[in-house]
């Protein structure tokens, strides 16, 4: 209930505070101030719209603007204001309305529109662009143009892609370096979980020096990391582990459903199956009907 006081008499302050930034010199930068803490609240949006109406042409305005507009059903309308941004005197205030664009873009399935405006983006400063151009090169097998893409960025999540492609490269101790500047952000719920991801990374650089049990336990830790094809890769290093280990049951345990799988990984594990199909059969659940009962006799 206290919390519930603090927040309304908040909001009645910010709603009074509203009207008079309405012409005033440091208008926009105190109402995108709130506009940010209270982006969720309508009637904030509201009180704090004629803020930036009245500061219009002003970039800081237009991308208020947008950021007010978006909650809109028709998205253009946002885009419009953060677009008026983007064409802006300011270099940064324009790549900030430039990376809102492309993320609407992005957001809408439409990666072709995005692409200019990411660009126009990275080149500003705005890391979030750099890594999203970064992914797409990666996508392409453009690991060099993608490095100097995550470098720039500065993100911690770049510093996890830097790594796998020291990796790719068969740079083991590169890669080892690579996570030694990683600092795993805030989680919040809806984040990808680069601490597994790491973990997963860790277990890779263990596993091609042969520590295995080290790697399994990095690798077991890891399959709650980011891409599909990525826990799958740490699922065949584990199956690859409990053959080499001896260990039939995890083999088995591991080994089969991956062989089923489409891709890379997939065929990697079917290759694996061949070649030692009679140990991880071994490894299979004893049928009911074989099992021992209590009070039976040899």
């Amino acid at each position: 209930m206290a919390a519930d006081l603090e927040r309304d008499l908040a909001r009645r302050d910010v709603l009074r505070v509203a009207t008079d930034l309405v012409g005033a010199a440091n208008g926009v930068a105190v109402g995108a101030g709130l506009l940010s803490a209270w982006l969720r609240d309508e009637g904030v949006r509201a009180a704090l719209r004629p803020v930036f109406e009245a500061a219009l042409p002003d970039q800081r305005a237009l991308i208020a603007l947008g950021d007010v507009d978006v909650w809109l059903v028709d998205g253009r309308i946002a885009r419009g204001w953060w677009e008026q941004a983007a064409a802006g005197p300011d270099r940064e205030l324009a790549a900030l309305g430039a990376w809102r664009v492309a993320q609407a873009h992005l957001r809408g399935g439409r990666e072709l529109q995005a692409v200019p405006f990411l660009h126009q983006a990275d080149e500003g400063g705005v890391g979030g662009a750099s890594l999203v151009l970064a992914r797409s090169a990666i996508r392409r097998g453009q690991d060099v143009l993608a490095a100097g893409l995550l470098r720039r960025s500065g993100l911690q999540e770049a510093k996890l892609h830097l790594a796998e492609i020291r990796l790719r490269a068969d740079q083991v101790d590169q890669a080892d370096r690579e996570l030694d500047w990683f600092e795993p952000p805030p989680w919040t719920p809806g984040d990808p979980d680069l601490s597994a991801w790491k973990r997963g990374i860790r277990g890779e650089i263990l596993f091609r020096r042969g520590a295995f049990e080290a790697a399994e336990v990095h690798f077991d830790g890891a399959l709650n990391a980011p891409g599909d094809d990525r826990t799958d890769r740490y699922r065949l290093r584990l199956a690859q582990i409990a053959i080499e280990v001896g260990d039939a049951v995890s083999a088995h345990h591991w080994l089969p459903p991956l062989a089923r799988a489409r891709g890379a990984v997939g065929r990697e594990a079917r290759l694996l199956l061949d070649q030692h199909e009679d140990f991880v059969a071994g490894g299979a659940p004893m049928p009911d009907a074989y099992r021992p009962r209590i009070g039976d006799e040899d």
